[in-house]
């Protein structure tokens, strides 16, 4: 594990991050008996993105389409306990050109992500909020076996309401990622600067998921624009097949990205979006994960939109 990879958020906090945190900052712990927030919410969302060609540092090309297809529930069991399901889905098509197959492999076509998380909220009468949220994901190309495609981990948050406005915390998580075991620690933020305007972390929907940082405007109850920016690491298991077989692959990189949504009713949110990559980085393992290539590719911009319904 690099030092970068131990102190930033890994690819597996954004599969469990923002699953709850945004309902639990919403529940008013100090509302009068019989007004309670509502019992259950559901929020799904899909996200299709195009990051346009980039030239890698070894020689060659890459653009890639991603999809993120994203379920969240939250049920408010009484006033101090919440639990949730999250269920998710992301699909990445890779088209390389004229690559020299690095570290003597066929590079992927498809990658497919498929993960599940189980948050668990703990709200006494304070301004304190406590979460335990475990989770487990298959993150694998094509033609990879899904029994050694496995992560999973768990993740500890705890938060204060210093104003009714901004609350800060802190949260730790480790998890196993195909033969990496990693550690981290990331930070909580939700301060509500105005009526309009609002820093915190990144909700699920969106262009790079949750966590890193956004500032947010909303000028109205209709329009939504966000400025913000995570990094993002992720693992995958290669083809059986390959000469490296059960190889792992590792994409990392840098997002800044800037969002502008419409609200079309209380239910539906559209968003579009566009950011860039930078500072990327691809690396392959054998099945060990032992390091045997890497190379670095340049900036490249992405674009899409975001379609979310909230219930």
């Amino acid at each position: 594990m690099t030092t970068r990879q131990a102190v930033l958020t890994s690819f597996l906090f954004s599969l469990i991050w923002a699953v709850a945190f945004p309902h639990i900052m919403a529940a008013d712990q100090t509302a009068p008996a019989g007004k309670r927030p509502p019992q259950t919410r559901y929020t799904i969302s899909y996200t299709p993105l195009y990051q346009v060609k980039a030239d890698l540092d070894a020689g060659g090309s890459f653009d890639v389409q991603r999809h993120f297809l994203r379920f969240n529930t939250n049920h408010m069991l009484n006033r101090q306990w919440m639990v949730g399901l999250g269920l998710r889905f992301d699909y990445e098509k890779w088209d390389f050109s004229e690559v020299q197959r690095l570290a003597g492999i066929d590079l992927w076509d498809e990658i497919y992500r498929p993960g599940l998380s189980v948050p668990v909220f703990y709200m006494p009468g304070n301004q304190w909020r406590f979460g335990l949220i475990p989770s487990i994901e298959i993150a694998g190309a094509t033609g990879a076996e899904a029994g050694e495609a496995l992560s999973y981990g768990t993740a500890l948050m705890a938060a204060y309401a210093i104003t009714p406005d901004l609350t800060l915390g802190l949260g730790t998580g480790v998890f196993e990622r195909l033969g990496q075991t990693e550690g981290y620690v990331f930070p909580v933020v939700n301060w509500q600067i105005s009526d309009q305007l609002e820093l915190t972390n990144p909700f699920e929907a969106g262009p790079v998921g949750p966590a890193g940082l956004e500032l947010v405007y909303r000028p109205n109850k209709k329009w939504e624009m966000g400025l913000g920016g995570a990094y993002r690491s992720y693992r995958f298991r290669l083809d059986d097949s390959s000469t490296v077989a059960d190889g792992i692959g590792q994409v990392d990189f840098w997002a800044p990205f800037a969002r502008v949504g419409r609200r079309i009713n209380k239910h539906l949110l559209v968003e579009l979006n566009g950011g860039a990559t930078f500072d990327g980085k691809i690396i392959i393992e054998d099945r060990n994960a032992r390091h045997i290539g890497e190379t670095g590719y340049e900036t490249a911009p992405f674009f899409g939109l975001t379609l979310q319904g909230n219930f």
